[in-house]
């Protein structure tokens, strides 16, 4: 009676093992990214942008890809072109004024792109993202940086940070890499979770109403960052970090690289992205010592360090971001606007004499 008791909790255990094991779970991918062909003739890629983008339904104002020239009577490639890569959910304002100000300081074409399913307004919001169309969107802006200048700088935030440096190890034409708050894990890592069976059927339940998350945003935020953000969104950046972040991509990217993160004390710091896992990445990357740079900035208090919307630092963001590319990665100046920066230095610098 034992006997036949015990063999069938042994099956009922089995039964219970194998369908746990066989449950829906979240897969690592090898995200290989393609380089489309872009018009290489400016007047083109205009047209090219113009037409992508005002073809999206419920795009919102002030998220659309653009560029920036260096000068925009006499529009040409320039020697360097930056490309901006934003994060997760959000759009250009996440990395403004930084990125445009370093195009001014150095001359260069600038292009800010906009990620797939980004920067639109709907109930659904983000549905269709996946890993793969991110990591192909970065593709396509390094290309189209490519016809903006001679060399290529790409500057990414957070998410757009992952993007750039998965570009970076794909990609050996990519000239330097500027890093703000890069997503290498999300803090906490829930969303290792979405590897384990059935975890993404009980996170999506948990976090979710019918499969989006309300975020509760108004305002600048509202505008510039996404207000709804559906499950299969959070699933895609899950697979982009846990599968492309790691010591084998990092050990291919040889280029100049820049980190900067927020950090002040173990209380006060990055709450959304890990900053322990990006000193990992910068100990990690085939960067010599001699062509990287990474900085805390503990006045930000914000995850999104390059933006007036949200830090308190951004200028000193700009500041070292120009800092290392004049200095690390040799990238001349524009002297038209080498004083005006050198002006919001000092001036920087008084106001924080004055605090003290």
């Amino acid at each position: 009676m034992l006997r036949k008791i015990f063999l069938g909790v042994f099956a009922t255990a089995m039964v219970l093992v194998i369908v746990y094991m066989l449950g829906p779970k979240t897969n690592k991918e090898e995200l290989i990214i393609h380089f489309p062909e872009v018009p290489t003739r400016l007047s083109e890629l205009e047209q090219y942008l113009h037409h992508r983008e005002d073809t999206v339904i419920g795009l919102k104002q002030g998220n659309e890809a653009y560029i920036q020239w260096a000068d925009s009577l006499n529009k040409r490639k320039t020697p360097y072109a930056i490309v901006y890569i934003h994060g997760f959910g959000a759009g250009p304002m996440e990395g403004d004024p930084v990125h445009r100000f370093l195009g001014e300081h150095f001359g260069a074409n600038v292009f800010v792109t906009r990620l797939p399913d980004h920067g639109i307004r709907r109930a659904n919001g983000m549905e269709y993202v996946t890993a793969q169309k991110l990591a192909d969107a970065a593709g396509e802006a390094f290309q189209i940086g490519k016809s903006l200048g001679d060399s290529v700088i790409v500057v990414g935030t957070s998410m757009g940070g992952t993007l750039t440096l998965l570009l970076a190890s794909q990609q050996p034409e990519l000239a330097a890499v500027v890093l703000f708050s890069p997503a290498i894990r999300d803090n906490g890592e829930r969303l290792s979770y979405l590897f384990n069976p059935w975890a993404k059927v009980f996170m999506k339940s948990a976090m979710t109403e019918n499969g989006v998350v309300d975020m509760k945003r108004t305002g600048e935020k509202a505008q510039f960052w996404s207000e709804i953000q559906h499950f299969n969104a959070y699933e895609s950046l899950g697979v982009l970090m846990y599968s492309a972040m790691n010591p084998e991509t990092f050990a291919k990217i040889r280029q100049p690289l820049f980190l900067g993160y927020y950090f002040k004390n173990d209380q006060e710091q990055d709450r959304v992205v890990s900053v322990p896992k990006m000193l990992e990445m910068y100990a990690q990357v085939g960067t010599p010592e001699n062509l990287k740079r990474e900085q805390a900035f503990p006045k930000s208090g914000d995850h999104v360090i390059a933006s007036t919307i949200t830090s308190h630092d951004w200028q000193g963001v700009l500041f070292a971001s120009i800092d290392f590319l004049e200095n690390v990665v040799g990238v001349q100046p524009n002297p038209k606007y080498q004083e005006q920066v050198e002006e919001m230095a000092r001036a920087k610098n008084l106001v924080e004499s004055l605090d003290q």
